[in-house]
């Protein structure tokens, strides 16, 4: 984990081209529609060099080489909002999906199980699918529930088939 703490001046010069750099590049989605295509591609391939003159960077920090390593790693994902129509350059979405799922497991005390984690995950996820067709999800998942009985369902994958 990266040191939030972290004072040193190699540190906060890093953190701060690499904060400029990820807003230019939001910034530029936001643009994305109102630039030519050449111009955005130019301009997208510009922050590709300066993302890679950053990975570059001699340093003699701990946590900027372990985010130098990480960033080489996820090069190729890290710009995929400029490269894709519809993806957010924030994971936010993503979070928040997970937020009752985890309050839930948390107020009921984990799982005592890897059956009962099994349960909660599937039945988790039952209900946010439901939920984000408009549907009520506990009616949703008592009617999978009853039609899996009728049609005499032995195991998981019967049941995620008749859902």
């Amino acid at each position: 984990m990266i040191s939030s703490h972290n004072t040193s001046k190699e540190w906060k010069s890093f953190r701060k081209k690499l904060s400029r750099l990820l807003k230019d590049a939001i910034r530029l989605s936001e643009k994305k529609d109102r630039l030519a295509s050449e111009d955005f591609q130019r301009l997208k391939e510009k922050l590709y060099s300066r993302l890679d003159q950053l990975l570059e960077t001699a340093c003699n920090d701990k946590d900027v080489k372990r985010l130098i390593k990480r960033l080489h790693r996820h090069r190729n994902e890290l710009f995929t909002f400029l490269e894709y129509n519809g993806v957010s350059p924030y994971n936010n979405h993503g979070e928040q999906q997970m937020r009752k799922p985890v309050i839930a497991r948390k107020i009921t005390q984990q799982n005592r199980s890897h059956r009962g984690a099994k349960t909660q995950a599937i039945l988790m996820t039952l209900f946010k699918s439901a939920e984000l067709q408009n549907l009520n999800p506990v009616e949703t998942v008592l009617s999978l529930t009853k039609n899996c009985i009728d049609a005499n369902c032995d195991d998981e994958n019967e049941f995620s088939m008749a859902a």
